[in-house]
């Protein structure tokens, strides 16, 4: 029996994979039928697309009355996307970045992780605090308007096609069911599904192999959701637009601290512990800082500026088993 966790873990990562492919495979279109157009648009869409298995695991984990594991599979899955989705497709070939991913995304990729440590020093992440986090995500959203007015219309058609190529790319590749309004049903019922049976395994495994719920939300519960994300990162660096990794990194990473986190505390005010100011929210700012070196100073994200990534985001799981172990 305490292997079926495993088991359905392993089920619920690959509807959660397969329900991102069907439901982002059809937002374009769908989004052409309604007449919605315009790079920025686009952009918000991979946001949220990227981040919704998060989401969804986080909430679920929130409503039953996990908010530690639902922290942990933020603040995880932040890390993964900086080490494994940054990290390992930098080693495939060098990320070039434009300068508008820079200014759009870059400076509230450091400016948010730094406010929320700065709202935990509190001791708690209140509702209020998780409101102020959710509004805080318009002016994100203003400011990528703000940035697509600045561009020749060519520009934004180009940008266009990157990300509809991005939405194609999230996700399995099997079963594929042609885009629509069908694709789209099935896809968010098969994301819900998953999303709901993943969080039950999260818990479950917390409680029958008695590991920390803090530990679980960072390792896999970050993990699995990723997975869908890391591979279409990795295969967009393997067809030269590497630029698509650190932008699903940036968009995502903002999106799931802000909105996410905003609306998990909105449900129940996550309580703080002294571990999370000292390390983990320490760690997740570091990695942020990492990155926004890293594609500010070249424009590139290197090899072994990958390695950096990907070795810091292995010794940050390293230190929290070690922790875990020897709280």
């Amino acid at each position: 029996m305490e292997l079926l966790p495993l088991l359905f873990l392993g089920v619920s990562i690959l509807a959660i994979g397969k329900g991102s492919d069907w439901l982002t495979d059809s937002l374009i279109p769908i989004a052409h039928k309604l007449g919605v157009s315009g790079s920025s648009v686009g952009l918000i869409l991979v946001s949220i697309a990227v981040s919704l298995p998060e989401i969804l695991v986080a909430v679920y984990a929130t409503v039953q009355g996990y908010p530690t594991i639902s922290l942990g599979v933020i603040l995880g899955s932040i890390i993964c996307n900086i080490g494994l989705m940054t990290g390992l497709s930098a080693l495939v070939r060098p990320l070039r970045v434009s300068r508008t991913i820079i200014l759009r995304d870059g400076v509230f990729s450091i400016v948010v992780p730094i406010l929320v440590f700065a709202v935990s020093t509190g001791g708690q992440i209140t509702r209020i605090d998780g409101i102020a986090l959710f509004l805080l995500f318009i002016p994100y959203v203003i400011n990528v308007f703000l940035q697509e007015k600045r561009i020749s219309s060519e520009e934004k058609e180009a940008r266009m096609k990157e990300v509809e190529i991005e939405l194609e790319l999230i996700g399995f590749e099997f079963g594929t069911l042609k885009s629509g309004w069908a694709s789209f049903v099935l896809g968010l019922l098969l994301l819900l599904g998953g999303a709901q049976l993943f969080a039950n395994q999260l818990i479950s495994i917390a409680a029958q192999f008695g590991v920390s719920e803090l530990l679980i939300g960072l390792t896999i519960g970050a993990l699995g959701p990723s997975i869908p994300n890391i591979i279409a990162a990795y295969t967009a660096t393997k067809k030269g637009m590497g630029e698509i990794a650190v932008s699903e990194t940036l968009g995502s990473n903002i999106f799931t601290l802000l909105v996410t986190l905003g609306i998990s505390a909105m449900l129940s005010p996550i309580e703080i512990s002294s571990q999370w100011l000292t390390f983990d929210i320490p760690a997740l700012i570091v990695m942020s800082f990492l990155l926004f070196v890293f594609i500010l100073t070249k424009k590139t994200i290197s090899k072994h500026e990958g390695i950096i990534l990907l070795g810091g985001y292995i010794s940050i799981l390293l230190i929290q088993i070690f922790m875990s172990i020897h709280p």
